[in-house]
C-alpha cells in the first residue's frame, strides 16, 4: 500500500514513472514479476468454498 501511494506521489511529476515501470516489465519480463503473477493465480493456494459453507 505504501508503495502504491509513493508511486502516485511520484507520478504527479512530469516524468511518467509508472509507465516506465510498466514498459520495463513488458520488455524485460523480470523473474520477480513472473513469480508475483504465479503467486496471485496459483490455484493450489486458494481455498474453495462449497455451497453448504456459503449458506
Amino acid at each position: 500500500m505504501i508503495t502504491l501511494i509513493g508511486l502516485m506521489i511520484v507520478d504527479i511529476f512530469p516524468v511518467p514513472v509508472v509507465g516506465a515501470i510498466g514498459l520495463y516489465v513488458i520488455i524485460k519480463r523480470p523473474s520477480w514479476f513472473r513469480d508475483l503473477v504465479n503467486r496471485l493465480y496459483d490455484e493450489r493456494n486458494k481455498s474453495t468454498v462449497s455451497a453448504e459453507e456459503e449458506i
